[in-house]
């Protein structure tokens, strides 16, 4: 790894585990063991540190969106690919869990985020349309209906983090499956009989 890459991982490990306020640009430069002249060559500013965060992780994110929507052929690994998902997520979790101070303090990363959620809506949208079409899923009774199951399935993405630091009461290793299966369930009274035996194949596998 390069400087600015170790940089970058020392800062997403810190901020994970001791939250964005309490880890400056010095803290993340004695952990690595350099100077903070070094540090401050790569990354003048925490901020600066704090947006390539966000911009690695929102790119990685939006790669397994558009990996789950090529795979929508393949119902089973379409669905196998939300863990490398929800796993992506959770590697910057730092971020949910101040995603409204991060937003507050970054206005391109708000309108960023705005324009990631639409790019994410739309493919949820292509899926669901993908699903009907091949008999996975019931057809909606109106636009109202999808739009509302799309906005329910994108806010468990984007907050589950949250919900788990301070509700979840299960093994620490089993969280992501957990809010997983959460994800899945939001799913499960659209499906077909076809969509179904799909579904419930992914669904056992994540309980395993």
């Amino acid at each position: 790894m390069k400087t600015k890459e170790k940089i970058l991982e020392t800062a997403r490990v810190l901020f994970n585990t001791h939250g964005i306020s309490s880890i400056s640009s010095k803290s993340i430069a004695e952990e690595m063991g350099i100077s903070y002249g070094n540090l401050c060559y790569h990354f003048p500013k925490k901020d600066d540190i704090i947006l390539q965060l966000y911009l690695n992780m929102q790119q990685n994110v939006e790669q397994q969106f558009k990996n789950i929507k090529e795979e929508v052929i393949n119902l089973e690994f379409m669905l196998s690919r939300l863990k490398i998902l929800f796993e992506e997520i959770y590697k910057y979790k730092f971020i949910y869990l101040g995603i409204t101070k991060v937003v507050r303090h970054f206005d391109h990363i708000k309108k960023h985020a705005q324009d990631q959620f639409d790019q994410r809506w739309n493919i949820l949208d292509t899926i669901s349309g993908f699903l009907i079409a091949n008999g996975y899923m019931k057809a909606f009774k109106d636009e109202k209906q999808k739009d509302m199951l799309i906005h329910a399935l994108l806010m468990v993405s984007n907050s589950w983090i949250s919900d788990a630091e301070v509700f979840y009461k299960g093994k620490d290793d089993e969280k992501i499956d957990y809010y997983m299966q959460v994800f899945f369930n939001l799913v499960r009274p659209t499906l077909t009989e076809k969509g179904l035996e799909g579904f419930k194949t992914v669904y056992e596998k994540s309980l395993s």
